[in-house]
């Protein structure tokens, strides 16, 4: 029975203590307010930049070769070193051809003497050919004689058989002396002929004497040198590269995208700028031209820039350039963090995120590395707010709190 009537009591304490409670307060679970920034509307012109990779490279780069087999006597330039058009690089060895530009003047002189020569015996032939006539009226004079002797029975038919003989014989002169005299123009042409061939020759083989020495084609930095002292060069063999400082200038890829907008600012006679930094110095630049061949597989079109306030860095340095692309109009500039999945912000409205759609126009990259987003601003009005506060978790209605900047 005991244990019976503490189980009962313990139920009737318990039932009891139930009815006598007060009913504890519900605790409802708010989410906390996010603190933000917002950002006025406001619309202005803005200039758009790209950042891209340039190498500076020149349209006048020379590589310098020899045009004769020779030995090399002097190189008297180094890499890097400038120089002036004219100036003295190379020394090859001139004894060669010396001695060829010798035997080219020795034929040539040879010629002038046979065309002299030549001269001179048409002037004989034509005072021998009229002693050739005169003969030829002696000969024919003797056969005559020999004719009548012989009708008169007081000649011999050998007598008259040699006067024969002469006369042809005197006739043949006659007729290889006219010859000699006919031929004579043609003799001159043939000589002249070799004149001017030989003539040639020399010509080559003094200006081969001339390439010996070789000069800087124009004012420039000396690349790179191929070949030192003493060394054996062929015909076509390789010197020295050179380029003009004054014309160098900066190759760099735009994409396709930017490409359009760059064209037509050349179309219109608008200044593309750029600015690049070298070894913390500033180079401003200018934009001269775009390449009017796209190899396959390339990924934009090349585009040469130009400077003229300082000189470029040497061949082949590399810079990075921010590229100014033509002002935009009616835009908004935001901070990335305020743009969501690339065309997305969120205004603030009665401290209540609204989603909208934006289309983006431009990015600019600022000097000191940061980056702002350009809208299209023709869809906003002056008294809305874009928050410019990274939430990661973002969603219409979203309660924030304004956080006002100092």
């Amino acid at each position: 029975m005991f244990p019976i009537v503490i189980l009962a009591g313990g139920i009737a304490g318990f039932q009891f203590i139930t009815k006598n409670q007060e009913e504890s307060p519900q605790l409802i679970r708010t989410a906390p307010e996010q603190f933000v920034f917002i950002q006025k509307v406001e619309k202005i012109s803005e200039t758009p930049n790209i950042r891209l990779f340039g190498v500076v490279e020149t349209p006048n780069f020379a590589s310098l070769s020899t045009a004769i087999e020779a030995d090399v006597d002097l190189v008297s330039v180094l890499e890097g070193e400038t120089v002036e058009s004219g100036d003295l690089l190379i020394t090859l060895n001139r004894q060669d051809i010396e001695l060829d530009v010798q035997q080219r003047q020795a034929e040539l002189r040879e010629i002038e003497a046979l065309i002299s020569s030549d001269h001179i015996r048409h002037a004989t032939d034509k005072r021998a050919l009229e002693t050739e006539k005169n003969l030829l009226k002696l000969t024919s004079n003797a056969v005559e004689r020999a004719k009548r002797l012989m009708k008169k029975n007081a000649g011999s038919q050998a007598t008259l058989d040699e006067a024969l003989q002469n006369e042809a014989r005197q006739q043949l002169a006659i007729i290889q002396r006219e010859q000699s005299i006919n031929d004579f123009p043609i003799r001159q042409k043939q000589l002249e002929a070799r004149l001017n061939k030989a003539s040639a020759v020399l010509g080559r083989s003094k200006r081969d004497l001339e390439r010996a020495s070789i000069k800087a084609p124009f004012d420039g930095r000396i690349a790179e040198v191929m070949v030192t002292t003493g060394d054996r060069v062929p015909r076509g063999g390789k010197l020295l590269n050179i380029y003009n400082e004054s014309a160098l200038e900066v190759r760099a890829q735009v994409p396709f995208s930017y490409a359009t907008k760059i064209q037509q600012a050349i179309d219109t006679n608008q200044q593309v700028l750029a600015k690049a930094v070298y070894e913390n110095q500033q180079v401003n630049l200018t934009l001269h031209r775009l390449t009017a061949l796209i190899e396959q597989g390339q990924a934009g079109i090349d585009a040469f820039f130009r400077t003229t306030s300082i000189q470029l860095p040497a061949l082949g340095s590399t810079l990075d350039i921010l590229v100014n692309l033509p002002i935009l109009h009616n835009v908004i500039v935001i901070p990335p963090d305020a743009l969501y999945n690339g065309n997305r912000i969120y205004l603030v409205d009665n401290n209540k995120l609204v989603p909208r759609e934006v289309t983006q126009v431009g990015m600019r990259i600022h000097e000191n590395g940061s980056q702002t987003i350009i809208l299209d601003g023709s869809d906003f009005s002056d008294d809305e707010n874009i928050l410019i506060s990274r939430l990661p978790r973002a969603v219409s209605g979203m309660q924030v709190q304004i956080v006002e900047q100092e």
